[in-house]
């Protein structure tokens, strides 16, 4: 674990085929061949405590997605929310008031190999291990080769899109917060406003902007923490925080942080999931194990279309069909029956 900022800033970041790093984006110099592709989004990841004790820190990193790994592995680009900090087990945790979480720098091996693409580290636990947490989790992502959006040494890193090539597309990642348990009521007042990103359309809306008018990505995806825990639909701030994300040229928005599944709404042909619920994650009430993969297609004409394969959240996380899938879908708004995708697109 790195014991001060200035020592990981001479860091280089460590690049995975498909990822491009900022000095390396440039504009399309021509349309490229695109084919349809798969991006898959999943909720909240919390790989501390019980996962790190009973089976990252026992050598089974694969435990929480070995149902699912399959599932994980079809997809060209998948998504996550980072809701536990990577720190050394004993590091002292942050008093903020809440629920803390930590996980070991292994977690980062097991998100690798459940296959992930991207992990936002954004939302209201990032500070939970301090500036050293933030510093490690970017760090180890970066070692598996992982990348990350909505927290960073500086904070124009926590800003820092995520850009993933595949199949022809450029997708832009973008990550931020609207909860941060150590500072609940003053966000700008707590050290880690510097390193973590709040969800302000002042810097977000212009980063989408230029990212699509420049060329430099052909998808932008904007995931926002945010919203009341286990509310079943959205408040109107955040509806209208996202619609102006996709009128600004965002194409999928991703929410987390209530814990359970809300209604997903199209805007504009887009889609926006306010919630993705839980995905390994155990808490006491039993609808907030009631979640799924969110599996977007984009074709090479724009068209997004949304399917969900549902699952069981826990602390392994599990496919689920019968009633139980049928529940998930309706909480989303999709058919109950079968695996029918609802398609939007210009």
């Amino acid at each position: 674990m790195l014991n001060s900022l200035s020592s990981v800033v001479l860091l280089s970041l460590v690049q995975q085929p498909g990822v491009l790093s900022p000095s390396s984006i440039a504009p399309h110099s021509s349309a490229p061949a695109r084919e349809p592709l798969h991006l898959y989004a999943v909720g909240d990841l919390n790989l501390g405590r019980t996962v790190t004790w009973d089976y990252l820190l026992r050598g089974d990193t694969l435990y929480p997605f070995k149902a699912v790994r399959d599932t994980l592995a079809s997809a060209d680009i998948l998504f996550g929310n980072l809701e536990s900090p990577i720190a050394e087990p004993g590091h002292p945790y942050e008093k903020t008031g809440s629920f803390v979480f930590t996980t070991p720098p292994v977690a980062a091996d097991a998100l690798k190999r459940a296959a992930f693409d991207v992990v936002s580290d954004a939302n209201n636990h990032a500070w939970d291990a301090g500036i050293d947490g933030v510093v490690e989790t970017v760090e180890e992502l970066d070692r598996v080769g992982i990348a990350h959006i909505g927290t960073g040494v500086t904070l124009d890193l926590a800003h820092r899109p995520a850009v993933i090539e595949r199949k022809g597309w450029r997708v832009a990642f973008l990550g931020a917060t609207r909860a941060f348990n150590a500072a609940p009521d003053s966000f700008y007042a707590h050290p880690g406003s510097r390193y973590v990103a709040w969800a302000d359309s002042g810097w977000l809306y212009p980063e989408i902007r230029r990212l699509k008018e420049s060329g430099l990505a052909d998808i932008v995806v904007v995931s926002v923490h945010a919203g009341q825990e286990l509310a079943e639909k959205p408040d109107n701030a955040l509806r209208r925080f996202f619609e102006g994300a996709i009128d600004a040229g965002a194409d999928i928005c991703l929410g987390h942080h209530p814990h359970v599944l809300q209604p997903v709404e199209w805007y504009r042909g887009k889609p926006i999931v306010y919630s993705m619920g839980n995905f390994i994650f155990r808490q006491g009430a039993p609808w907030t194990g009631l979640s799924g993969v969110f599996e977007f297609t984009v074709r090479p004409g724009g068209a997004i279309s949304l399917a969900l394969r549902p699952i069981r959240a826990d602390y392994q996380a599990k496919l689920i069909t019968g009633a139980a899938a049928d529940s998930a879908r309706r909480r989303v708004g999709l058919p109950a029956a079968g695996h029918a995708p609802t398609a939007r697109g210009p």
